[in-house]
């Protein structure tokens, strides 16, 4: 195909009509190839996920964590109000008679944005939906996840969660920046053995406008795919703060699946050093598990367990009344359908149910000591 060269002046030379227009269809197609095509998983790991993106990550977050502000507010403000405002001042300049061709032209410039922005979502984060699931990697049996097996675990959480409450609640909790560096010492340790390189950067939470649609979605934080940075609630309590940002930053270690960063998020606070840590761990596996029942099963038929110690239920109750306190029904669900359908766009067949996974993750994998994953055999 022949390109033309548009001169515009001394210096200035632009592709001509049919280049540029080529250009636009390749930018589309390279974004539906991205949406569409599944890539070898083995080639992913190696070249994307512990390669490319590995790299990218160190130095994204890097920058993303010498800005003061969030990034994704700066993206979604942008997109908010600079596309309505782009429509509206190029109708505007275009004449009544020549608005449905401008129309057509603008409609075929956003399609082209839509693209481009998928196509920065997958190299940037999203081919991390493709990598092997941690089940290929870890010794995971199906055969492990029974009944009986998840009585055992909510038993193992029930005695734990009350057993390190009461080193948790005894001075005061680590400060922000104590909880990140000893939270990272055992996060490195975590998803070095599940398979990523060395080197990890651990993005600082920030605040984000969106805070209140956060609280009012029930969502505790989210990871900027974009600018690498997470973002939290900054009003999770002490307690919750380890386990979501140790989930977080399995997100942007490269763990997109919602149960395998609750899997990495869980072990990291379990292999830590500090009480409060393991506590936030525990606390977390217990609101997962609860009190297993049988289908059909009459719980006032249930042998009893040990209770709650009284701190464990005052957490539990500080949890539940601060996510009560700005919590909408509408638009929780809302924002539940609108993540399960991109969950399942990026190939998470569970969708938003992969967040109950985490269980099924646990139950079925194999632990040396300290909450080692066993690793399959022959990898």
């Amino acid at each position: 195909m022949r390109m033309r060269l548009a001169n515009r002046g001394p210096g200035r030379i632009s592709l001509g009509p049919r280049a540029r227009l080529t250009t636009k269809l390749l930018i589309i197609a390279l974004g539906l190839a991205l949406t569409l095509i599944r890539f070898p998983a083995s080639s992913v790991e190696r070249f994307y996920s512990t390669g490319f993106y590995s790299s990218l990550q160190s130095l994204l977050t890097t920058f993303s964590n010498l800005v003061p502000f969030s990034i994704a507010d700066v993206l979604i403000v942008a997109l908010a109000v600079g596309l309505p405002a782009w429509w509206i001042v190029r109708l505007k300049r275009t004449a009544r008679g020549r608005r449905g061709q401008a129309s057509g032209r603008l409609a075929l410039h956003t399609t082209v944005l839509a693209a481009a922005v998928v196509c920065a979502f997958e190299l940037l984060w999203g081919l991390n939906y493709q990598r092997p699931p941690l089940t290929t990697k870890l010794d995971w049996d199906r055969q492990r996840v029974t009944f009986a097996a998840s009585v055992r675990l909510a038993r193992v959480a029930l005695d734990n969660v009350n057993a390190e409450s009461a080193a948790a609640h005894a001075g005061e909790w680590p400060g922000d920046q104590e909880m990140r560096t000893r939270l990272h010492e055992s996060f490195e340790q975590v998803v070095t053995e599940l398979g990523n390189r060395p080197g990890f950067v651990p993005a600082e939470p920030k605040r984000s406008l969106l805070n209140l649609y956060l609280r009012t979605a029930g969502l505790a934080g989210f990871t900027n795919p974009f600018g690498h940075e997470v973002i939290l609630d900054p009003e999770l309590l002490p307690f919750e703060k380890p386990y979501t940002l140790a989930h977080e930053w399995a997100h942007l270690a490269g763990f997109a699946d919602e149960s395998e960063a609750s899997f990495v998020g869980l072990l990291t606070c379990l292999r830590s050093d500090a009480p409060e840590i393991r506590y936030s761990a525990w606390l977390e596996l217990y609101q997962h598990i609860g009190r297993p029942l049988e289908p059909g099963q009459d719980p006032n038929t249930l042998e009893p367990w040990p209770p709650l110690a009284p701190e464990v239920q005052d957490d539990l109750r500080a949890i539940s009344e601060r996510v009560r306190r700005h919590y909408s029904r509408t638009i929780g669900k809302a924002q539940a359908g609108v993540y399960d359908r991109f969950l399942k766009a990026n190939r998470v067949e569970a969708g938003i149910a992969s967040y109950g996974l985490l269980v099924r993750l646990l139950l079925g994998a194999r632990f040396d000591e300290n909450w080692v994953p066993a690793q399959r055999q022959g990898r």
